[in-house]
């Protein structure tokens, strides 16, 4: 499918959708705030992916003059409104067990001494209470719900893991 989007281009067309319109800037400023380092997007990477999509006719693109130079605000084409809606209903692609860091060492963690693998859980859990700790999306009602909930599946998960060291 020739609209079909990667996970970073539906999360963006999607914060431009939520806001009605918005620059590069302000798509890599959302994804820089989030906790995940996955949606961290680079201005490196976010502002060619944006124009990638305007070419394709996902976007529209308007030049303002914001301060002292001129600025491309981005909103979704109805082409662009149609891809964004594949990407978020797409259940087989959104049930997928993506990249977790976490899962793909725990697999192989029987390579290395029992005392290791309780040390190396040991720092994950640490590191993951201290990122939690993090109040994250403070602004936003609906996605702190959902980081939250998924926060508790992820502590619950990581207090199971101490059956893999034996």
């Amino acid at each position: 499918m020739a609209n079909r989007l990667t996970d970073l281009e539906g999360a963006a067309l999607a914060e431009i959708a939520k806001r009605g319109a918005a620059t590069s800037y302000a798509v890599a400023q959302a994804f820089a705030g989030s906790p995940s380092e996955f949606w961290s997007g680079s201005a490196g990477a976010v502002y060619p992916m944006i124009k990638r999509m305007a070419a394709r006719g996902l976007l529209n693109s308007e030049t303002a003059l914001t301060g002292k130079r001129p600025s491309q605000t981005y909103c979704l084409t109805e082409q662009g409104v149609t891809a964004l809606h594949g990407w978020l209903l797409d259940c087989e692609r959104a049930a997928g067990l993506g990249f977790d860091p976490l899962r793909t060492r725990l697999v192989h963690l029987h390579l290395v001494p029992v005392a290791q693998r309780e040390q190396f859980l040991a720092g994950v859990r640490s590191q993951f209470a201290q990122r939690t700790a993090k109040d994250a999306f403070e602004s936003q009602p609906l996605s702190r719900k959902v980081h939250q909930t998924w926060l508790r599946a992820r502590a619950q998960w990581l207090g199971m893991l101490d059956q893999l060291i034996e």
